[in-house]
C-alpha cells in the first residue's frame, strides 16, 4: 500500500466520512446550528442530513426552519462538509406533514377490503357473488397518509417542500447536495388502492379490474395471473408516479435523490409496502437501505441495493 492510501485511511477526505442524520427535535437557533455543525466537524463527520424528528418545536417549512436550513448550507459549504435535506417532517415520506392528505380524498391512502357486508366507512366498488354468496369489495381510507400511486399526489408533494427549498434557499440551492426520501410506501395493511387503478388496469391488461376483484381474496382459476398482473401494475406505478418524479425534479435541479423504502428485510414482506424494491432504486442516485441495530440477518437488504448500484453504474 502506497503512502497517500495510507494517509487516506488515517486521515479520510470528508466525502468519506460519515454523514449523520441529524435530529431537530428542538426550538431551532441559528447560534446553535452553526455550534453543533462545528462540534461534528471536529468529531470527524463529512456532513449532515437536516432531519425533522419528534420534540420539534419550530414551525416545520415555516421561516425559522428555513433560516437554520440556509445557515447549515453555509457552514457546511464553508467547512466542506455535505449537507443534505430530508424531505419530510418524520415518516414517511409523501404527506409533507399531513397537508398532502388534507387536500382531500384523492390524495389519501386507501386499501382495498371484501367482506360480506359493507361497512359504513367502506367506499363500493363491485358485488360479486362468490361459491353461492355475495361478497361485497370496497376501499377503506388512510386520511394520514398520502396514496402515492396517484401523480397529482408527487406533484403536490414536490410542490410543498422540494420547490419551496428551491425558492428560499435561493443561490444557496447550490451548495445542497439533495434529499433523503424515507419509507414511502403504498400499503401496510393489505392490497393497496388508488382510484387510478381501474382505468391503469385495463389500460395495461385489456380487462376490467373490478370484475377481477374476487381473483385477490379467494383461489380461483385465474386468481394466480390476475395477483401477478395486479402487484406488477401497482409496483410499475409506485416507482413511475413517486421515484421518478423525485429523480426527475432533483435531477432537473442539480441535486442528488436518496433514501429508502420500508419493508425492505424480506421479498415477502416488500410486497404490500412497494411491490418490490429494487425497480425503484433504479431512479435513486444514491440507492439506500435501513440496517437498524447490529444484528447480521440474511443481508438481503444490502444485496438489493447494493446489486442495484452495480448495474446502473450508482454509488
Amino acid at each position: 500500500m502506497n503512502k497517500e492510501w495510507k494517509a487516506w485511511l488515517r486521515n479520510p477526505p470528508k466525502q468519506f466520512r460519515p454523514i449523520p442524520f441529524w435530529s431537530w427535535n428542538a426550538r431551532l437557533h441559528e447560534e446553535e446550528t452553526v455550534r453543533q455543525i462545528a462540534l461534528m466537524d471536529q468529531a470527524g463527520l463529512g456532513g449532515v442530513f437536516m432531519h425533522a424528528r419528534g420534540g420539534l418545536l419550530t414551525g416545520y417549512m415555516g421561516h425559522e426552519w428555513m433560516a437554520n436550513v440556509r445557515r447549515t448550507v453555509e457552514e457546511c459549504v464553508k467547512r466542506g462538509m455535505t449537507a443534505w435535506g430530508y424531505d419530510e417532517n418524520g415518516w414517511p415520506s409523501g404527506s409533507n406533514g399531513g397537508a398532502v392528505c388534507r387536500r382531500g380524498e384523492a390524495y389519501q391512502q386507501k386499501y382495498l377490503r371484501c367482506a360480506q357486508m359493507l361497512p359504513e366507512n367502506g367506499a363500493l366498488l363491485a358485488r360479486i357473488p362468490v361459491g353461492g354468496t355475495l361478497y361485497f369489495f370496497y376501499y377503506e381510507r388512510n386520511p394520514d397518509y398520502v396514496d402515492l400511486l396517484e401523480p397529482k399526489v408527487t406533484q403536490a408533494f414536490l410542490r410543498d417542500v422540494h420547490q419551496q427549498y428551491k425558492r428560499r434557499l435561493g443561490e444557496r440551492m447550490g451548495g445542497l447536495s439533495g434529499f433523503f426520501t424515507d419509507e414511502p410506501q403504498i400499503s401496510r395493511n393489505g392490497y393497496p388502492w388508488s382510484l387510478t387503478l381501474p382505468d391503469a388496469y385495463q389500460r395495461e391488461y385489456g380487462e376490467s379490474l373490478l370484475e377481477r376483484l374476487p381473483d385477490l381474496f379467494f383461489q380461483t382459476d385465474t386468481a394466480s395471473r390476475t395477483r401477478i398482473r395486479f402487484w406488477k401494475l401497482v409496483t410499475d406505478l409506485f416507482s413511475h408516479n413517486y421515484a421518478e418524479q423525485l429523480a426527475g425534479w432533483c435531477h432537473e435541479n442539480s441535486v442528488q435523490l436518496t433514501g429508502h423504502l420500508a419493508c425492505e428485510e424480506s421479498l415477502g414482506e416488500q410486497i404490500t409496502a412497494n411491490g418490490a424494491c429494487m425497480p425503484h432504486y433504479e431512479w435513486f442516485d444514491i440507492p439506500g437501505v435501513d440496517w437498524l441495530g447490529r444484528g447480521l440477518g440474511d443481508g438481503l437488504t444490502v444485496l438489493q441495493a447494493s446489486c442495484t448500484a452495480h448495474q446502473l453504474g450508482k454509488s
